[in-house]
């Protein structure tokens, strides 16, 4: 906002949370078919920087009848909230650049789109094709 010339001081009195939204496909659960685990060093990059351990299967899509042969049925989506702390209040009254507000967003608890994804993953609902498709890398 600050960058389409919304003085700061408009932005802290103003702004609550901001939310970002990424709809991905999900499996069909008549035809989806367990698989191992993805590579570590895959997993690790899907949530990086935060950690999430990593699922002892993942579930890849075959095709069916109730599908029309794709693998998938139905859309869900990835979610990501970041609420606005106080903190956050003073890095933009500063007029920090962007690394600065991803650095204090992820220390007050954002959850970026891929870990929301890869929480869907490891309960079967989505592939990790289609969260990387769907939600960009979170970078510091």
């Amino acid at each position: 906002m600050m960058e389409l010339g919304v003085a700061p001081y408009l932005v802290n009195a103003t702004l609550i949370g901001i939310l970002a939204q990424r709809l991905v496909r999900t499996l069909c659960p008549h035809c989806k078919t367990q698989t191992d685990p993805p590579e570590e060093a895959l997993w690790k990059d899907l949530v990086s920087p935060w950690r999430s351990k990593l699922p002892r299967h993942v579930y890849k899509p075959v095709g069916c009848l109730e599908c029309r042969r794709t693998g998938y049925f139905g859309r869900t989506g990835l979610i990501e909230l970041l609420v606005v702390s106080d903190d956050l209040r003073r890095i933009v009254a500063d007029g920090a650049d962007l690394s600065a507000l991803r650095t204090q967003a992820a220390r007050d608890g954002l959850r970026s789109l891929r870990v929301s994804g890869a929480e869907k993953i490891a309960k079967g609902v989505t592939t990790i094709d289609e969260v990387l498709r769907a939600a960009p890398p979170f970078n510091l």
